[in-house]
């Protein structure tokens, strides 16, 4: 249950918990190897599509092999632009997504965010976006949230399995 003094953070994990999504909390490096690598497993995924460099890097790390064309893989990793936590939606953009339709990717998205890249709304994750992008705006901006249990709407094409990784804003 969302209290009213609960941190922007903790509501965001609580809306996506109560909406059938995953939320894991990584505090360093080894920690989010060893939380992609369980998450892989267990969810019996074989092909991850990932085409962020930094991304496939940390898969690597992880001896996790990725493809960077979608056809026939059951997982997408990817980052994101932010995690707006009011309805638990993750806001992605073509820098996560190229020219894919997100109707066209895998169900199972894994997302990896910061914790600095939670935002309280939607219009606040677009202002940051048209800030963050001011000379060159992504062609595509699109929000996806998680498969609710007794929901109509969970044939739109939006609706993913979603497991969200936050890590605190480390560089490694």
């Amino acid at each position: 249950e969302i209290k009213r003094d609960d941190s922007i953070d903790v509501i965001f994990a609580k809306t996506l918990i109560q909406n059938n999504g995953n939320f894991f909390y990584c505090d360093n490096e080894v920690d989010l190897t060893q939380t992609i690598q369980a998450l892989i497993k267990e969810s019996s995924i074989d092909d991850v599509y990932c085409i962020e460099p930094i991304l496939q890097k940390l898969l690597s790390k992880c001896k996790i092999d990725y493809h960077s064309n979608n056809a026939n893989c059951d997982a997408i990793l990817s980052s994101c632009e932010y995690l707006i936590a009011q309805k638990a939606k993750i806001m992605l953009s073509s820098k996560q997504l190229a020219s894919n339709d997100i109707k066209n990717l895998p169900q199972n998205h894994i997302i990896i965010a910061y914790a600095s890249q939670i935002v309280k709304s939607l219009s606040e994750g677009m202002s940051g976006i048209n800030m963050r992008h001011i000379d060159n705006l992504p062609s595509t901006i699109t929000t996806i949230k998680s498969k609710h249990k007794n929901n109509a709407d969970n044939l739109d094409g939006n609706i993913k399995n979603i497991s969200v990784i936050l890590i605190e804003d480390f560089n490694s």
